[in-house]
């Protein structure tokens, strides 16, 4: 019963624009900023699900907030000695949108915490899954800005930049630093491109 009201108050609502639920799914090329390894060289997949509301009462207001909930790959891969670290987060984008050119357009930014679900180590074929351990639990502060075109009324194509802003790693004396001195380590740095459709 509970469900079906719900189904019913969030049709409403689609119905008027003030809410819309969309599926994604696309390529991240990634690297890790303090590894030494470099150039967008490690691919991985980023899929999930998401939402926007109108941030006012007035459901024509440009002005919306994305909530997303997703899997996605990161990690670095250095060609030189065959190796690459891998990690893949459950992330929670939350990002405030402006939306333009007859609602084709969106543009988005904000942040995206993460937690880890897996990572490893791989020299050639070795694989070493005690890097799990190495990687910090939580990716706590990616900064996400993105780019959304809808070619149609539901397919769009959209084009993602993410920088966690403060450290992956637990320990990373080979690292480098951002925006604080004392925050030295590693840093995922990605850019995704991928479909998405928008109910």
């Amino acid at each position: 019963m509970a469900f079906c009201l719900y189904l019913s108050v969030f049709h409403s609502a689609s119905a008027q624009r003030r809410f819309d639920a969309s599926l994604f799914a696309g390529l991240n090329m990634c690297q890790i900023d303090g590894d030494q390894a470099g150039n967008y060289s490690h691919p991985g997949l980023r899929t999930g699900v998401g939402t926007s509301f109108s941030l006012s009462s007035d459901s024509d207001s440009p002005w919306r907030m994305v909530v997303e909930l997703a899997y996605t790959a990161k990690g670095s891969y250095n060609k030189e000695y065959n190796t690459s670290l891998d990690a893949g987060y459950v992330e929670l984008p939350l990002l405030l949108s402006y939306t333009t050119l007859e609602r084709r357009l969106r543009i988005a930014a904000g942040v995206a915490p993460a937690v880890k679900v897996r990572a490893r180590f791989k020299n050639g074929s070795d694989v070493d899954s005690h890097w799990d351990d190495f990687f910090s639990v939580v990716d706590w502060l990616p900064l996400t800005v993105t780019l959304r075109y809808l070619v149609t009324d539901h397919l769009g194509l959209e084009g993602r930049f993410q920088y966690s802003a403060l450290s992956v790693a637990d320990d990373a004396p080979s690292g480098t630093y951002f925006l604080l001195r004392s925050n030295k380590g590693l840093f995922h740095n990605l850019v995704n491109i991928g479909l998405t459709y928008t109910f």
